[in-house]
């Protein structure tokens, strides 16, 4: 949704069956990660992509697409033991 502008945190919850506050956190788990940024517009939050760092995390995973499909289930198991409980 955001590779064509910059979005507000709402619009960016608007589609999903969850609430602003999930979505809020999911956002700052992608903040903190570097793939967007956040800013504060007045009384709007604002989402915008990383280019930089989303080419970084897609060069990282193309090493496991060579592998087959992923298995999101142990690929969480294995960024947990790599990055630990943070």
């Amino acid at each position: 949704m955001l590779l064509e502008d910059d979005m507000a945190v709402t619009d960016v919850a608007d589609p999903f069956e969850m609430s602003l506050a999930a979505i809020s956190k999911h956002l700052g788990v992608l903040t903190a990660a570097g793939l967007i940024s956040q800013e504060k517009r007045g009384r709007v939050k604002w989402c915008k992509l990383e280019p930089d760092a989303l080419r970084e995390a897609s060069v990282w995973m193309q090493a496991f697409g060579q592998m087959g499909a992923i298995d999101l289930d142990a690929f969480e198991v294995f960024l947990t033991n790599e990055l630990g409980d943070s």
